[in-house]
């Protein structure tokens, strides 16, 4: 049985399940180069087929994320294209006018003539646009897109299904791991199809939604918070995070009252306390004499403590102790660990990728249950979790050839077939590693096949990355991979928290603050760790041992292979355009490398 998983909105991507496992998954951003890309995943769901040696015609169903996908913000690839300044602009020119002076605004015009934008010409757009949210117009749109789909991939109409956003998030929340206990499932993010906030419970692999609003903000406020500090929605929020534990608690104490005064949780829905007009305009008045520092602290603690006040609530009344978290609000990895800290709650499952990016997976998941259910079929054994995210693209050129017709060995030393020890001592040197490697990894972060590597004993390594190949803000922390064996001298982990994909932060022992100075969050010292064992990826897990075996230090800085603003590398093309604008020293290109003169 194969399904092909689609999710054509923001950050869009592709999956592929067959016989009830998740063979490969791709974003499409990761192929167009627009960090963040809408529109039908196209080069995505190609790839796909081509890594499981299948084609269109194998394909028994198409499960697609999402029934109210906004046709305008679609067109325009609103999260993808949009600047700062654009942001501003929406809220000035579009929200401002309409919300507090009651004016008629058509959004399609605002930006409809923004020279730099990439806009989506794959779907049919002709009525679509007068529209900011229009459920009719969706509705007809939803159409659009199942016949521009099918006759995409040259199938049958009726194979394409559309599924709901929140299920696709609370499906996968749960099939993507193994355990599968009965509990609660919750979603927070900007808006799904119907909500901003759901409470499902599970039990027996059988669902059923017990509450939702459309007035569960927390996703919202800290959008329009890291807009105000000066930063892109729906990109920046974790450099909100990166900076809000350098906040003293005067200044967050300033902050946080007027953050506390908006929600609240009433029994299993989190719902406005006091409901201001408009919440960008209301936080930019009331912020205007306080510190970017104590805003951002401010807006994390507000966020951590309406999600324990929400999850005890809800273990409360649904008598359960087992949390399923997705949504966008659900990659707030800080938030996580806080959450795991200060409940009683005996397991969290929140799974890599928990926004947007992985609907095309919660799509095949929900497509696979159905079709279970109706050949009575036990789920449980059927849908297989997902124990590695390394499903994507693969570089299946010849490397050597590559190097070649580049004429990269003219400008650089090349080596052919180098072994983990040659790499452990460059590491050890101080030199900083790119490494390209089998098949990407899905989702938001690196976990060694697309990745910059370094020895994270040397806290210099924090500038020299930040300044000479990220170029990104000064306040971000790095992570690390540690080896699981090692895991215990490096973190605390009382709950047994998932550490394989850096979806989880956790807080670290004195021997991860001296050898890890680099890897760790320099004022907290939490780190977003990756938890590495031999059958994850051995070659990497390889060239952390023979690092250890030099240093005692089982464990390497893990950072993604890119430069600021871009998506992570895909292809050789990719990862050379780092290496020549960067002052990374050394490229590694599957068995070979490349190392600057």
């Amino acid at each position: 049985m194969v399904i092909l998983g689609i999710h054509d909105g923001h950050d869009a991507s592709a999956a592929l399940m067959v016989d009830g496992k998740i063979v490969a998954a791709n974003q499409q951003e990761r192929f167009s180069k627009l960090k963040g890309d809408y529109g039908l995943p196209v080069d995505a769901i190609r790839n796909c087929f081509k890594l499981a040696n299948l084609s269109f015609q194998d394909i028994d169903y198409v499960s697609v994320a999402s029934k109210t996908l906004n046709p305008v913000l679609l067109k325009l690839k609103r999260n993808a294209n949009f600047s700062v300044s654009d942001w501003i602009k929406e809220q000035e020119d579009y929200w401002k006018p309409t919300i507090l002076e009651k004016k008629k605004i058509n959004y399609w015009k605002v930006f409809k003539n923004s020279k730099n934008f990439k806009k989506d010409n794959f779907y049919n757009y002709k009525g679509m646009l007068s529209s900011y949210m229009s459920y009719k117009i969706m509705d007809i749109f939803q159409k659009r897109r199942i016949e521009a789909i099918a006759k995409f991939l040259k199938i049958d109409k009726s194979k394409v299904s559309t599924q709901i956003h929140e299920d696709c998030h609370k499906y996968y929340s749960y099939y993507f791991f193994k355990e599968r206990r009965d509990g609660i499932l919750l979603t927070s993010e900007s808006i799904g199809d119907f909500s901003s906030g759901s409470v499902s419970t599970v039990k027996k692999s059988n669902f059923k939604l017990k509450a939702q609003t459309k007035e569960n903000h927390l996703g919202h406020i800290y959008q329009y918070i890291t807009l105000l500090l000066g930063m892109k929605p729906a990109q920046h929020e974790y450099k909100v995070m990166g900076m809000a534990p350098y906040a003293k608690d005067y200044e967050i104490n300033k902050c946080l009252k007027i953050f506390m005064e908006i929600l609240k949780v009433k029994k299993l829905n989190i719902v406005y306390k006091k409901k201001p007009k408009d919440l960008f305009f209301h936080f930019k008045e009331k912020f205007k004499d306080c510190r970017f520092d104590g805003i951002a602290g401010a807006v994390q603690v507000f966020l951590e403590l309406n999600l324990v006040k929400w999850i005890n609530s809800c273990m409360k009344i649904l008598k359960s102790k087992n949390i399923y978290f997705s949504g966008g609000v659900a990659q707030n990895i800080k938030a996580g660990m806080y959450v795991s800290q200060k409940t009683n709650l005996k397991n969290i499952f929140i799974p890599p990728a928990a926004g947007d990016t992985s609907l095309s997976i919660g799509a095949c998941y929900i497509s696979a249950h159905q079709i279970c259910q109706k050949r009575k079929i036990n789920q449980n054994k059927f849908i297989k979790p997902i124990d590695s995210l390394y499903l994507g693209f693969k570089n299946n050129q010849k490397t050597e050839k590559y190097v070649y017709t580049k004429k990269l060995h003219k400008k650089y030393y090349f080596k052919k077939n180098y072994t983990s020890k040659e790499i452990a001592k460059m590491l050890a040197k101080g030199l900083v590693i790119g490494r390209c490697h089998g098949k990407m990894e899905f989702g938001l972060r690196a976990l060694g096949n697309r990745s910059i590597l370094c020895d994270p004993r040397k806290f210099e390594n924090i500038s020299i990355i930040n300044e000479k190949i990220k170029k990104r803000d000064f306040w971000m922390p790095f992570t690390p991979t540690i080896l699981f064996e090692d895991r215990n001298k490096f973190i605390f982990n009382p709950k047994n928290l998932d550490g394989r994909f850096m979806s989880m932060a956790f807080d670290t022992k004195k021997f991860a603050h001296k050898n890890l100075q680099a890897a760790i969050h320099p004022y907290d010292k939490t780190a977003r760790a990756q938890i590495l064992k031999k059958h994850h990826n051995k070659n990497y897990y390889d060239i952390i041992k023979a690092f250890k075996d030099l240093t005692g230090i089982g464990a390497l800085l893990n950072t993604s292979l890119n430069l600021h603003g871009l998506p992570i590398a895909m292809n050789y093309n990719d990862t050379i355009h780092v290496f020549e604008n960067s002052d990374l020293d050394v490229v590694i290109l599957d068995n070979c490398y490349l190392k600057k003169k």
